[in-house]
């Protein structure tokens, strides 16, 4: 992969990352439906978690060029 395109993705990737960490913490503010909430940060946290992985992958295979 090119360079450009490592950029571009990763700096979308951990966007997306971002969003899903501030996400995450936003789910712990006190309510009383916490299964709804509890669902919400599983999804946080696995978006965030793949974001993660993927950013890892593209700056692995642009390093291994």
């Amino acid at each position: 992969m090119k360079l450009p395109v490592t950029i571009i993705g990763s700096l979308l990737l951990l966007a997306v990352a971002a969003f899903c960490v501030f996400g995450f913490l936003a789910t712990f503010e006190p309510t009383d439906n916490t299964t709804q909430f509890i669902a919400f940060r599983i999804g946080y946290a696995i978006v965030g978690v793949c974001c993660l992985l993927g950013i890892g992958f593209l700056i692995s295979k642009t390093l291994r060029k």
